[in-house]
């Protein structure tokens, strides 16, 4: 799923994601997409010091392109929020996965930002305990010039239960954002706790507590 949409209040509400690892709540977004024909819902609860929102990301495929609607309301954050976008898929390899990602932000019929990137995904370990992920691209925030997105992030799958994640993304012109956490897979579903911190315009730190239901 894509979680790169983090710019200004957005960096703390929208993936992507800048989405995005694997995960609405993760700002990294990784290679993989929805499996084609089926569905997905992201969705995680956000309390930071200086923010607070609700986020759901409805996503579905078909054949390689993946179709997502994220949704974002909170407080202080300037009201509800929707940021159709879409997933192609260019590359799915045993260790190697890639996708290109594009969107934009809307807020109270007005556009905030469009966005565009490369996910990527490789996994050095024939058993996938190890996952490292890429995101290169850029955002456009309204009446201003492209912005660089550069994203990094690492997951180890401690056992089938648990997997740790560890993430920076990196926007010119919003700052550095770091997050850490732990997923909890039940099933194909899972369950997503993360703290993180930014670093930039907006100096803030927050807990996501997120359920990922796929279907």
């Amino acid at each position: 799923m894509s979680r790169l949409l983090r710019s200004s209040p957005w960096l703390l509400l929208l993936a992507s994601p800048l989405c995005v690892a694997s995960g609405g709540s993760y700002l990294v977004d990784d290679g993989a997409i929805t499996p084609a024909g089926h569905c997905q819902l992201e969705s995680w609860l956000q309390f930071g010091r200086a923010s607070r929102s609700a986020n759901s990301v409805p996503a579905c495929s078909w054949g390689p392109v993946e179709f997502s609607l994220p949704l974002s309301a909170g407080w202080h954050v300037g009201g509800p929020g929707v940021a159709p976008g879409v997933k192609w898929q260019v590359v799915d390899g045993a260790r190697v996965q890639t996708a290109l990602a594009a969107g934009a932000t809307f807020q109270h019929a007005r556009t905030r930002s469009t966005y565009a990137y490369a996910a990527t995904t490789y996994q050095p370990d024939p058993n996938g305990r190890w996952a490292f992920n890429v995101d290169v691209g850029a955002t456009r925030p309204q009446g201003q010039g492209a912005q660089r997105l550069l994203g990094g992030g690492i997951e180890f799958t401690v056992s089938p239960d648990m997997t740790l994640l560890a993430e920076v993304l990196d926007t010119a012109g919003a700052g550095r954002t770091w997050q850490g956490g732990v997923r909890l897979p039940f099933g194909d579903d899972s369950i997503d706790l993360v703290v993180g911190r930014s670093l930039g315009r907006q100096d803030d730190r927050w807990i996501n507590m997120g359920l990922n239901l796929a279907f």
